[in-house]
């Protein structure tokens, strides 16, 4: 945000209070920024309620000009503090003018860049970049601050020649008297003393300049030819002992004012040092206004907007999000305004049609006792989102191949009955109890098979590209029920404690299915065959979450491993892939959730599923 220091507007309400002071209530109402604050010298404010307080100025004073004078006012009202002390370590106007560039910093923050393009001993030429618009009030403040830059020594006031100015042609105001403005042929029109009888003085430039006076409006930049008389300061010919001892001091202040000089030369690398890390950081570093508007972007994250830093600054960030995730968004940079520190994901859209996915940590930036806006630093995950998208599909497939290879046992097995009851039947002499017994075994292994395709239509019948309200204890009993042969077969028994009546998870039905085929095979595995196995699933709500629990008796987790439980690519098994735990964890919180897993060696696991209900 563009901002000027108090040390410019408590000279603005040390003039009102010394001439008019009647004027100061109506120069500050309806701002935020009370008389203490403003009057506060380590304080800054936006630009824009600078521009305010110029308009009440001329205004309230009826005077066009009197931007000027408070300019020239600085000295006698003494309001710039330190700042007084350090104008005071030179020796020479012409070396205070050159070092104007540094001492700008106090007044502004990336507004107004300053060159000396001249200075001699009578003389200096001062060029003033503005960044943004720029008032007349303004320009003239500045002018009537650099006549009075030789009081500082004990001379006149300087004559300050204005060569041209930034402000246009017609948002000048009033200049003796005279309005002007330009019609739509670009010609400047000057209006007579009361505002009619406008006439024709010139025609705007191409680059939008026009010449009044002497002075070139609308140019890039404000230039400023300040000229003195250099005279002897008086108290320095009083005798040769006071000027031997103002030797003396002025050789002191010029060892301070050297330090001084590194101390500023030191700041500035340290300035730019910052900004060159910034600029060049691996991550996306954006800066937002209170308002959400970009003040602020690095390489990196031009480089994914794929826009250039003049199409991108001015513009709100919201306007990049995604439609989706818009809504989140503007509640996080709303938390982020109050204070709160923020972590998320977000989809933004860029130049080229793409959509980039985000993580982002959102800091809140203050300005004195305000937040004056937000800092968001962003790192694109769009290629780890594919990949882990990727990583969960395939470890679905090995999931569903587990599965499959065990039913196709079963089945194989159920056949392999039914095919010798018929060849008993075909082949061998038996009574017709004995083949009523025989026929009554096939039609049992073929109720078996169907169970069992029946099962597995229950688990992948649903359509996982549509995002459903799942009823949890519907799809827990489910994979319970085709899961529960296979296990009771390896002498492990799983039973369900669900509470009824739980509120329905909007999720695709799949991710459920594979969160528990995933914890029902490591409990699996963790299975001790010299001990009673057991597997117990149960669900409650509890808050904005719907919560599965399962736990098992299995030989548990060493404390080594409990570290790196969820890295992907980690496991302690020789076939396993080390993606089952990963994933589940990356589906839970794909749902707003997470997994929590405990586990005690020698005794079993339990793992809690989290599901945000909304």
């Amino acid at each position: 945000m563009n901002e000027i220091s108090c040390k410019v507007i408590s000279t603005f309400l040390h003039y009102v209070r010394n001439t008019r002071p009647e004027f100061l209530k109506p120069l500050l109402d309806g701002l935020s920024y009370n008389e203490t604050y403003l009057l506060n010298t380590d304080n800054w404010i936006p630009w824009e309620v600078e521009r305010i307080l110029e308009d009440r100025l001329v205004r309230l004073f009826d005077d066009e000009k009197i931007m000027f004078k408070i300019g020239r006012s600085i000295l006698k009202l003494k309001p710039l503090g330190t700042v007084n002390i350090a104008l005071n370590l030179f020796m020479t106007p012409e070396r205070l003018i050159r070092y104007t560039p540094k001492f700008a910093r106090y007044f502004t923050k990336d507004i107004v860049n300053i060159n000396v393009m001249e200075t001699t001993k009578e003389t200096a030429v001062v060029e003033l970049k503005i960044k943004g618009r720029q008032t007349r009030g303004a320009c003239l403040f500045n002018q009537g601050m650099f006549s009075i830059v030789t009081e500082l020594f004990g001379l006149d006031a300087a004559e300050v020649t204005e060569e041209q100015c930034v402000v246009p042609i017609n948002e000048l105001g009033r200049i003796n008297g005279k309005s002007h403005f330009i019609d739509e042929k670009g010609s400047v029109l000057e209006s007579g003393i009361r505002d009619i009888d406008y006439k024709i003085i010139g025609h705007i430039s191409d680059k939008g300049t026009f010449r009044l006076d002497g002075t070139l409006f609308g140019a890039e930049s404000c230039i400023y030819r300040v000229k003195w008389r250099n005279k002897r300061s008086r108290f320095i010919s009083k005798s040769v002992k006071k000027r031997q001892a103002l030797e003396d001091a002025l050789r002191h202040l010029e060892e301070n004012h050297s330090k001084l000089e590194e101390a500023y030369e030191r700041l500035w690398e340290s300035e730019e040092k910052y900004r060159d890390l910034m600029e060049n950081a691996s991550d996306i570093i954006c800066f937002l206004d209170a308002d959400g508007i970009i003040t602020s972007l690095n390489k990196k994250g031009l480089e994914i907007l794929g826009c250039t830093l003049q199409e991108i600054i001015g513009q709100d960030f919201s306007s990049f999000v995604d439609d989706a995730y818009r809504e989140e968004f503007l509640f996080k940079f709303g938390e982020s305004m109050k204070g709160i520190t923020a972590v998320f994901e977000t989809v933004i859209k860029t130049e080229n049609g793409r959509h980039a996915v985000l993580s982002i940590n959102s800091t809140p930036v203050r300005d004195a006792s305000n937040i004056a806006g937000i800092m968001l630093i962003a790192r694109d995950i769009t290629l780890e989102r594919e990949m882990a998208s990727r990583l969960l599909e395939a470890e679905r497939f090995a999931a569903k191949g587990i599965i499959a290879a065990e039913i196709a046992h079963e089945i194989n097995n159920s056949l392999a009955n039914i095919e010798t009851a018929l060849f008993i039947i075909n082949n061998i002499r038996i009574d017709h109890q004995y083949r009523e017994d025989v026929l009554k075994d096939v039609y049992e292994e073929i109720e078996r098979m169907s169970g069992i395709v029946k099962s597995i239509l229950e688990v992948y019948r649903s359509d996982d590209s549509i995002v459903q309200s799942v009823d949890i204890n519907a799809e827990i009993t489910k994979v319970i029920n085709m899961a529960q042969r296979r296990l009771k077969g390896k002498g492990i028994s799983i039973i369900s404690r669900l509470l009824p009546n739980l509120p329905s998870i909007p999720c695709y039905p799949g991710h459920i299915k594979q969160i528990l085929l995933n914890l029902i095979k490591n409990s699996e595995e963790a299975m001790d065959s010299n001990r009673t196995n057991l597997i117990e699933i149960s669900t409650w709500e509890e808050g904005d979450f719907v919560k599965i629990n399962v736990t098992d008796t299995g030989y548990g987790i060493s404390e080594e491993n409990m570290k790196k439980i969820f890295s992907p690519l980690v496991t302690s098994k020789a076939e396993g892939t080390g993606l089952g735990l990963s994933i589940c964890q990356e589906i839970a919180k794909k749902y707003g959730g997470d997994i929590k897993l405990s586990s005690e060696k020698g005794r079993g696991t339990t793992v809690v599923v989290s599901l945000k209900k909304k």
